[in-house]
């Protein structure tokens, strides 16, 4: 059975503030079966370790993206790319879910949004 990892297991494990529980998000991610994560937790994820912890958003990107990479865990399609996206632009994580998902499944994003409207060009041309 696929294992759906909640918020609080991604900022326990790379926290690591309360030593049980991040010992049992370490168990549980390390483990042989597979784990989904959703783009949700990811994006709350990032919220709460930059807001609440006050991790600088390259560190929060490449810690989440190597996350994402182990051969066990899953998320959507656009996930990673979200998160590069992030890293890379000027716009919130939410808006880089957007425009990556919009991108990954061939939509024509419309938004108000100058900013986002931007990187969805500068990244859909690729």
């Amino acid at each position: 059975m696929t294992i759906l990892l909640d918020t609080n297991y991604l900022v326990r494990y790379f926290v690591n503030d309360i030593k049980p529980l991040a010992q049992a998000a370490a168990k549980i991610i390390k483990r042989e079966g597979n784990i989904f994560i959703s783009v949700l937790s990811i994006a709350e994820a990032v919220y709460i370790l930059s807001n609440h912890y006050n991790n600088d958003k390259n560190s929060i990107c490449d810690k989440l993206i190597k996350l994402l990479k182990y051969p066990n865990i899953k998320t959507e399609s656009f996930g990673v790319s979200a998160l590069q996206i992030f890293q890379t632009e000027n716009i919130s994580i939410y808006d880089s879910i957007i425009a990556s998902e919009a991108i990954q499944k061939g939509f024509d994003l419309k938004t108000f949004d100058k900013k986002l409207e931007k990187v969805y060009k500068k990244y859909s041309q690729n």
